[in-house]
């Protein structure tokens, strides 16, 4: 969840390089909340399936499996919409040069990824689930 939400941050900031038009963004928002709902259904799934299965079943794994493909299907989609939208060399270009041209936007960049890193990986860890 938290990639998913370090990305949206990310793609919604680098849209205003591009002229989307309204109905454009309304279909970047859909996608965006699709990828959201979709991960928060997983973990509700995953989370009634471990309370309720304390021992392997089959029936359990078949529908954290599918939760889980919910997921997969919906980043896939996400990307699909995002290679659609973001592909444009010329605009990549000019994102490139916005940052080349100034030290301090390339340094609050940086920083930016740092902290996205540590805010996936290392901060606020994952509670441990009781035995």
């Amino acid at each position: 969840m938290r990639f998913h939400i370090v990305v949206t941050a990310y793609v919604l900031w680098f849209s205003r390089f591009y002229d989307l038009s309204r109905v454009e963004y309304a279909i970047l928002f859909l996608v965006i909340a699709m990828v959201i709902v979709s991960e928060l259904v997983n973990t509700a799934v995953e989370s009634a399936v471990d309370m309720t299965s304390k021992s392997y079943n089959k029936y359990a794994e078949i529908s954290k499996d599918a939760a889980a493909g919910a997921v997969l299907i919906s980043a896939i989609c996400a990307a699909a919409v995002g290679i659609l939208f973001f592909a444009d060399l010329n605009v990549l270009y000019e994102i490139f040069n916005y940052f080349k041209h100034s030290l301090i936007k390339f340094m609050m960049l940086i920083l930016s990824v740092v902290f996205s890193i540590a805010f996936i990986f290392f901060l606020f860890p994952a509670k441990k689930k009781k035995q």
